[in-house]
């Protein structure tokens, strides 16, 4: 009898296991063999769930293994149980260029921004075609030139520092030195104000973005419970994940403390009529209009933009310059070609002047803008998926393959930059002359490294008119060599040739470790 009564009370816990089984099982098949992506290949755990995403943004090397499946698979990877990573060059207008209303943003952006959704993140189309209106003339090349003194004035720190450094022969970090520096030039141009981290040399000023970047990398990637995971693991005791919150909190914190500072001194006035009158980028925000209702931004609306300021105006553009060196100094010769050009079609800067102006430097120096295009090819930073959702009913056909409606699409700039149909079989070689040839400088708008189409970094033109004007400055004052001697030689030896240098990514690509230098004044 008692055996009679332990098989009848276990029946339904056996029969739930049993069941629970069955349906785990019909689910791996179908994702695995029957689903309509089930013809492309992959990862087996990246079809079946997005756990395997998370994985490799916490490996910090996702956009680099990526690569290497499509090495491995071709140009179409399934990389998640709805999403497919390609690399063929008519993915680029077809699904960034064309289709911005039939193929949205997914869910993957709900993770970025912070108490509301910035240019950045935001996924209806009207709110951030409105919000960009607000802010395109803040950051316009005309704009930037009128706040060109204040870069100008964080460059003659910069200077300073390296010069001190050459004169008592000592190395230093370049890449350290570059970070503060765009730190403090964010801090000027968006809220009329330096963090002044380069004259404090104190790094616990630098906002942490990183962990941000990590921590809405990672839960973005699980579109399904980023909204649970945004809510629940703050509570959660590990020590990891309370160092990414609170990373997140300090930018954020930061956002707000400048956005209440700025609205207070416009409303009060200040002693120093120059800083209230400058028109930086958050002043300009401040005062914009809702272009039917004439609504001006909340303040959450403005500490949310500020945020965003923050994450995308530092780490970015700092990453991209520390690798453009990087280059240069691993081949030596496209180092001393950028300087010949920059000697034969710029004066010396006299007593007066601190650095090049943009229009100047922009526009006398070709083999430099090849330089730092190649730079943006072969090392982009921007690195996370650019990831659209399908929403036509008839899907989207590329290269004869038919996508069906739901299916969220991307291309990994990395990967595709480095996709040898496109860009040869010399694509892991830096080589700024091969943008002398028609029919890959016809291939420069295809670049993704601040994304395409309508929802392109608004602050490409900061971005790049700041790496052009430094880049000149520093190179025209400066000679830098790299300051380990075994690695010079190696680099004598062609040791690095078509070498990528080792790389880490939050959904931003930085390069590993500190970049050591020695500089002479010329």
């Amino acid at each position: 009898m008692t055996l009679l009564q332990n098989i009848v009370s276990e029946t339904p816990l056996a029969a739930g296991s049993a069941l629970l089984t069955a349906i785990i099982v019909a689910y791996v098949i179908y994702q695995r063999y029957l689903h309509p992506l089930a013809k492309y290949p992959g990862p087996f755990l990246a079809s079946i769930t997005d756990l395997w995403q998370v994985h490799q943004f916490l490996s910090l090397q996702q956009p680099y293994n990526l690569t290497a499946l499509h090495e491995r698979y071709g140009p179409i990877v399934r990389y998640g149980p709805d999403k497919l990573s390609i690399t063929h060059e008519s993915a680029v207008p077809t699904i960034y260029q064309k289709s911005a209303k039939s193929m949205p943003k997914t869910e993957f952006y709900d993770a970025y921004g912070a108490a509301h959704p910035n240019v950045f993140g935001m996924r209806d189309e009207v709110m951030h075609s409105v919000r960009r209106r607000h802010m395109s003339h803040s950051f316009s090349l005309s704009y930037i030139k009128e706040m060109e003194e204040y870069l100008d004035l964080n460059i003659r720190i910069l200077k300073d520092k390296i010069r001190y450094h050459s004169e008592i022969g000592e190395v230093f970090a370049l890449k350290k030195a570059l970070h503060y520096y765009m730190i403090d030039v964010l801090g000027e141009l968006a809220f009329s104000r330096s963090f002044g981290v380069q004259e404090a040399d104190d790094e616990s000023r630098i906002p942490p973005v990183i962990e941000h970047s990590l921590l809405a990398a990672v839960t973005g990637a699980w579109p399904t419970m980023t909204m649970t995971l945004k809510r629940w693991l703050p509570y959660m005791p590990h020590a990891g994940l309370r160092r990414l919150f609170a990373g997140r909190k300090a930018c954020a914190d930061l956002a707000s403390s400048s956005v209440q500072r700025r609205l207070r001194d416009l409303n009060d006035g200040e002693s120093s009529v120059g800083v209230q009158n400058r028109k930086d980028i958050l002043t300009n925000l401040i005062k914009a209009k809702h272009p039917e209702t004439g609504e001006r931004l909340t303040q959450t609306d403005l500490e949310t933009e500020a945020f965003g300021f923050i994450i995308a105006g530092t780490h970015t553009t700092s990453a991209t310059s520390t690798l453009l060196f990087y280059h240069l100094l691993h081949n030596p010769d496209f180092m001393r070609k950028c300087t010949e050009e920059i000697d034969s079609n710029l004066p010396s800067l006299g007593p007066s002047e601190t650095a090049y102006s943009i229009t100047a430097a922009e526009a006398s120096l070709p083999f430099l803008r090849n330089c730092i295009r190649e730079n943006f090819r072969i090392t982009p930073v921007f690195t996370m998926p650019l990831a659209r959702r399908i929403t036509d009913p008839a899907g989207v056909t590329i290269e004869g393959e038919h996508l069906p409606q739901g299916t969220s699409v991307a291309v990994c700039n990395h990967a595709f930059h480095h996709n040898p149909v496109v860009w040869g079989e010399d694509h892991n070689i830096f080589n700024p002359n091969r943008w002398n040839d028609p029919n890959v400088g016809a291939k420069a708008r295809l670049l993704m490294h601040f994304g395409l189409g309508g929802r392109q970094c608004i602050g490409k033109a900061v971005a790049t008119t700041n790496i052009y004007k430094l880049l000149s400055t520093l190179l025209k004052e400066f000679t830098f060599e790299l300051a380990d001697e075994q690695e010079r030689v190696d680099v004598d030896k062609g040791l690095y040739k078509g070498r990528i240098p080792k790389l880490f990514s939050v959904g931003i690509s930085d390069l590993q470790g500190p970049l050591l230098v020695r500089a002479r004044v010329r």
